[in-house]
């Protein structure tokens, strides 16, 4: 009895601004996904340095964590070490809302 190797792709994939296998699921956000192959969608936990410093790859430190959906029947759990980003993006978006606050929007 041999068994078939199944090839996953590679999990946490954007597709148009949006989670690839969400695009691919049924269900709501809060309640669950499940995937079209009928597997229930899980979530990872992927680590973002920033980089934020004077220097090239310098920062303070800080991380920002996001949890990263993707199916454990088609696809590979996405790695913990994440891209290394520039900013922090909750940062980010309070900046902007303060700026359109200010502006009377």
């Amino acid at each position: 009895m041999v068994q078939e190797k199944v090839e996953k792709r590679q999990g946490g994939q954007v597709q148009d601004g949006k989670w690839l296998v969400l695009t691919e699921s049924t269900g709501k956000e809060g309640k669950g996904y499940t995937h079209q192959c009928g597997a229930q969608i899980k979530g990872a936990q992927v680590a973002h340095s920033i980089h934020d410093g004077p220097f090239s790859l310098s920062g303070g430190g800080q991380v920002h964590y996001e949890t990263v959906p993707f199916c454990p029947d088609c696809e590979t759990e996405p790695n913990y070490y994440g891209f290394p980003i520039d900013h922090d993006p909750v940062e980010r978006r309070e900046l902007e809302i303060l700026k359109r606050i200010g502006q009377g929007r």
